[in-house]
This record gives C-alpha cells, structure tokens and sequence, in this order.
C-alpha cells in the first residue's frame, strides 16, 4: 500500500460520529464510500462530510478494488456477515466492540479473519486513550511492582431509546453494552493468563429483556484479580438520547503487589495518574498522542503490517467474549 488508505465505511450511526473528527483530520486515510444498512440518508449526509460518496450496497464497498480498509460500525447482532464477506475479500477491517452478538459468531468471524490473513481490529475505549497506555507503561517498567488488583465499578442510565442494546439475543445487557471496554483494559494492564473467573447478574429496578446489573471478578496467574461491576439501576440523567449523551459515574483504583495504589484525574484539562503508598504520593503526567488514531493504525498497517497497540485484534476481543460467556 502507499499513499492514503481508502477506508469504505458500513454503519452510520453513533459510533461513526464519535470517530468523524479523527477521520477529518486524518492525513493518512481518506474515506472513499459508506453505507447504512439502516437509513441512506446518513451515508448521504456524511458522504458530503467526507468528501465521499454514499455506496448502493455493502457489496459495492467490499468489492471495490480501490477500497484498503472496511469499516464495520454496525451493531454486534448484524456485524457477522460484513466481515465474512471482507475477510474474504481481502480487506482490513476496523469493527467495534462486543465483536458479536454470541461466542458462535465471534469464533466464526476470528476464525475467518486469520485464515484470510487479514488484520482486524476492534475499536474499544483503550484504542486511542493515552491514559492506559501511560498505566501500561508504568506497570511495564516494575518499578511499582505488578498490577495486582482492577477494581471498576460504573453507573448509568440505560440506552432507553436502543432496544437491541437491552435484547440478550442482540446485544446481552450493561456488561456487553460497556463494561466490556473494561475487562479488555484489565486484561491487557494484567498481561497475564485468567485462570478463572465469575459471574453475577441480577435485576433490582427495571422490567427489562435483561438484567440491570452485572459483576464479573476475573482472576490471572499469580493472584491478581479485576472486579468489574456495571448497573443500570439507578434512574441517572439522560442529556441526548440521540448522540448516546447519560451521565456516567466511573469509579476506578488498581492496586500493585507491592501495596501502590494507583488512581487518574483531570487536573487543570490534564489527565494525571498518581500513585500513593504510606503517605507517599508521585504523580504522573498522561502524555497525549501525537497523531490521530487512524494517522497511526494507516502508518502501522502500511508499514509494519500490524495494528498499533491501542487497538485489540479480532482474537483478543473473541477471548473477552469468551471469558464473559463460556460455561
């Protein structure tokens, strides 16, 4: 490949608006075609943001020999097909997280994405975020010792105006929905193999398809453990319905095995982790990407033929379904 990577886009929703700014400003990538499976005139508006053109199909986008990189922003329950056919197209693929709407599905897909020998990753709330790359680092170095313990806990209203995100056959309910992005961090700060895990899930305040509340304690190799806790429960503020805009209270602390607490907040407009034991405290600066993430993903794809490390493979985001959903 050389030059900038023509990106042909299936899925314009939400999630296409939340990366539409990094897409813009990207030197490397220039958005080529996009479909909605759901409402063309999206694909229209944003065609016109983009400087595209609106695709008549998916095929038209998959089979387009122009086209280097699909990607796949469509819901978990309908994603399957679209990165069968671009596997087998031989395209690289960017998708979203949960990978699909069942472990069935994601086997297929992953399955199908390595022996097509294509690179696809999947977008979680790590990709592009300096601040678990600068715990990454500081775990890495051993200073503090190792990660020992990921304690998270979240709370916010539930997606009231997306029925699949509450359908257990689409989507499976708060853990699919988000925490997810949490076990994948976990795991990747951990750097070590689980070895067990359990499971929780109860409903306390709605008369959902799913239950409103969900816990999942992780454990890996050499006593370390995460507690990821989620709920729906509380009746919290919804600001926009339509851009996915609730209010969302995120308590998170990791503890090393040498007793370090470790905890990041937004100083002055800055993100800074700080460590604290006996009294002691060192803060540490959260240094911001220099590039886009799709400045980034186009150079390492073009050039080393990887995905940079922000963003999990296909296999890496089929193990969290895996550790989630498997008996």
């Amino acid at each position: 490949m050389s030059g900038k990577l023509r990106i042909g886009i299936i899925g314009c929703g939400d999630f296409l608006r939340l990366r539409a700014a990094d897409l813009l400003s990207s030197r490397q990538v220039e958005v080529k075609l996009l479909y909605s499976p759901v409402n063309s005139a999206n694909a229209e508006r944003y065609a016109e943001i983009f400087g595209a053109k609106a695709a008549d199909s998916p095929e038209a986008i998959i089979n387009d020999p122009e086209i280097d990189v699909v990607c796949v922003f469509v819901p978990p329950f309908v994603r399957k097909e679209y990165v069968l056919a671009a596997a087998k197209a031989g395209k690289q693929i960017v998708a979203t997280k949960p990978l699909a709407a069942d472990l069935s599905d994601a086997r297929e897909m992953t399955e199908a994405v390595e022996q097509a020998g294509v690179r696809c990753g999947v977008i979680y709330r790590r990709t592009n975020n300096p601040v678990i790359e600068a715990y990454k680092e500081i775990f890495s170095g051993g200073e503090f010792g190792k990660l020992a313990l990921y304690k998270q806990d979240w709370l916010h209203h539930y997606p009231t105006w997306n029925r699949w995100a509450t359908d257990p056959q689409k989507n499976g309910g708060p853990f699919m929905d988000a925490m997810l992005h949490n076990l994948n961090a976990a795991r990747y700060l951990m750097g070590r193999r689980v070895v067990g895990r359990a499971f929780f899930s109860d409903d306390h305040t709605h008369s959902l398809a799913c239950d409103d509340t969900q816990f999942l304690k992780v454990d890996f190799e050499q006593g370390a453990s995460a507690h990821l806790f989620i709920t729906w429960a509380a009746e919290l503020a919804v600001y926009d319905s339509a851009k996915n805009d609730r209010e969302h209270i995120d308590q998170c602390f990791m503890v090393t095995d040498q007793g370090w607490l470790f905890r990041n907040e937004i100083r002055e407009g800055k993100a800074v982790i700080t460590a604290t034991r006996n009294g002691l405290e060192k803060d540490f600066p959260v240094i911001p990407f220099e590039e886009t993430f799709f400045d980034r993903y186009a150079k390492e794809i073009k050039n080393r033929d990887i995905l940079p490390a922000d963003l999990p493979d296909i296999r890496e985001a089929y193990e969290d379904l895996r550790i989630l959903l498997e008996n």
